[in-house]
């Protein structure tokens, strides 16, 4: 399956026109507290829209987007057979589209403060934690985001968030090529990134095969 990934630097981005978010977009982008948080949330939306109208062929403003009970994200009105997602930490977004199938992306920001351990006895499964206390230092933030990255993506694929229990989605070699065992028998394939300093990227899909395709914000800013 292919997967075309768009990274995006916020602070390298105009401020883009509000006008073009549907009214709902535009709602939730005034109930932000901090014109920082309005900001960075109404480039995310804008460039979205246009990533889609560059598939499309159509309009930003008349891309159509519904949402899941679990407010995951779709093209809505349209007979295009066009998947997406999105994922965003501080001012880096990552926009991951496919014509062939649903997919999950994640993009984390390499905190080496993390509490890693702590957050690992929540929510990984009992050998994922193993891997977090034997690693050292930066090795530790290092393993626990291939690890949580990978397993954000997969959540997101199926569309369920985190009313699906992380520990069940077990990631094995993860520090070398990461793979998923989950319990419903089916496969999936995934792909751990490093392409932006201090930035993890997770990708996951259905299926035995992946291939990933960067893209330029520049073709449609």
């Amino acid at each position: 399956m292919k997967v075309e990934l768009w990274t995006v630097d916020l602070t390298q981005i105009p401020d883009q026109d509000f006008q073009i978010l549907a009214p709902l977009e535009q709602k939730r982008a005034d109930q932000f507290k901090y014109e920082k948080h309005r900001t960075r949330f109404i480039k995310r939306r804008v460039l979205l829209r246009k990533i889609l109208a560059h598939y499309l062929n159509q309009s930003p403003r008349s891309v159509g987007i519904g949402y899941t009970k679990l407010g995951k994200p779709f093209l809505a009105m349209s007979t295009e057979k066009l998947y997406f997602n999105i994922s965003h930490s501080k001012d880096q977004v990552l926009y991951g589209i496919s014509k062939e199938g649903h997919l999950g992306v994640d993009i984390e920001f390499l905190d080496p403060e993390i509490e890693s351990e702590l957050i690992s006895s929540h929510f990984f499964a009992p050998e994922e934690i193993s891997l977090i206390k034997e690693s050292e230092g930066l090795s530790k933030s290092e393993a626990f985001f291939r690890l949580w990255t990978i397993k954000e993506a997969f959540i997101k694929l199926i569309g369920k968030g985190l009313t699906y229990p992380l520990e069940n989605v077990l990631v094995k070699n993860a520090m070398t090529e990461p793979h998923l065992n989950i319990p419903d028998g089916k496969d999936y394939s995934s792909v751990f990134k490093r392409t932006i300093s201090d930035y993890a990227i997770g990708v996951v899909v259905s299926g035995n095969s992946l291939e990933l395709e960067w893209r330029v914000i520049g073709e449609v800013v």
